[in-house]
């Protein structure tokens, strides 16, 4: 069974719902006032001349999470570039250490810190070490695939949790079926199959070496089903100049109240940033959509996705799409 391209999604903004945080460098469910003591802090910056600020800790005020802090400031404002802690302020909190650890010092470039892996990657970046060249395959080894949580990271726009996970069989069928036949999501994937076959489509692609298939969650309910598969070994590859890092995705988005803007800058924004932090080597992420999908494509310039050119595979006329890394965590997240 081979699949066809697979990318879907609709625009139906719904409200968000009620917003979680982080805890120190984990992340857990918090209260109402907690969560506003984040809010409290990020309010607080003075803002200062070229794009920067200094984010004051106010006593009471203090956020438990200083890396939240700085990432809720970063996200409610995306003009600034740089923020700037005083030392005689901060270097009390239990954050400290590892943020000065991890940067150098107390002033925190945006494009820098949101390269960090801090507590969002579930498991640690891939190595070279991990991924030699394989003359025989033309194209590095690839690093054994994680299990359970792989990425988790409070939206502070959305207030809600981003999360991914790899699919499980057993866990996720139900849900798989049922959106597969969804009328919005076949006209895409083409793959409105009985439960058996799909079920062995999930097997297969968790066999396969070359993708990674995910459950994405907002506050821990599934919503959507997404694929980061390496380019150069996928069937996308004869078609434009690959490099070895290159990273591809999928998407579908199952659940209806999961649909508008500010859905699609979380999920897109997280699946991208956790393809970025997995593999600091992957410079490009790719997609193939149909050339029809307009639903979809009024949605990739806003994240840093252009497309390129319209290509013809054997099945079915794409578009060629490519992020940039650079471009994404200097402009886009």
């Amino acid at each position: 069974m081979t699949a066809t391209s697979p990318d879907t999604l609709q625009d139906t903004p719904t409200d968000a719902l009620t917003a979680t945080r982080d805890h120190s460098l984990g992340e857990t469910h918090v209260s109402r006032a907690d969560a506003a003591k984040t809010r409290s802090a990020e309010d607080s910056l003075a803002f200062l001349a070229d794009r920067a600020a200094r984010l004051n800790a106010t006593g009471e005020h203090a956020p438990h999470s200083l890396i939240a802090a700085l990432d809720a400031a970063f996200a409610r404002h995306p003009t600034l570039e740089l923020l700037v802690l005083e030392d005689a302020e901060w270097q009390a909190h239990p954050d400290w250490p590892t943020l000065i650890a991890t940067l150098g010092g107390p002033r925190v470039l945006r494009s820098v810190f949101y390269q960090q892996q801090w507590h969002w990657l579930g498991h640690a970046p891939t190595t070279p070490a991990q991924t030699p060249f394989a003359p025989e395959l033309g194209h590095p080894q690839r690093p054994a695939k994680p299990s359970g949580e792989v990425y988790r990271r409070l939206m502070p726009k959305l207030g809600q949790t981003f999360s991914l996970r790899v699919i499980e069989r057993e866990r996720d069928l139900e849900r798989f079926v049922r959106w597969m036949h969804l009328p919005r999501v076949a006209e895409f994937w083409e793959q409105a199959w009985p439960e058996a076959e799909l079920a062995e489509f999930i097997d297969q692609r968790l066999a396969d070496p070359h993708t990674l298939p995910l459950i994405g969650e907002f506050d821990g309910r599934a919503f959507g089903y997404f694929e980061l598969y390496w380019a150069a070994e996928d069937r996308l590859a004869p078609y434009y100049p690959w490099a070895p890092f290159d990273r591809g995705i999928h998407l579908l988005v199952g659940e209806e109240d999961v649909r508008g803007p500010q859905f699609v800058d979380a999920w897109l924004g997280g699946l991208s940033h956790y393809a970025y932090l997995c593999e600091p080597r992957t410079t490009r992420l790719v997609l193939e959509p149909r050339h029809d999908n307009q639903r979809l494509f009024r949605h990739l310039g806003r994240l840093g996705l252009e497309r390129l050119r319209d290509f013809d595979f054997p099945h079915k006329r794409s578009s060629l799409v490519m992020g940039q890394r650079d471009h994404f965590f200097s402009e886009i997240l």
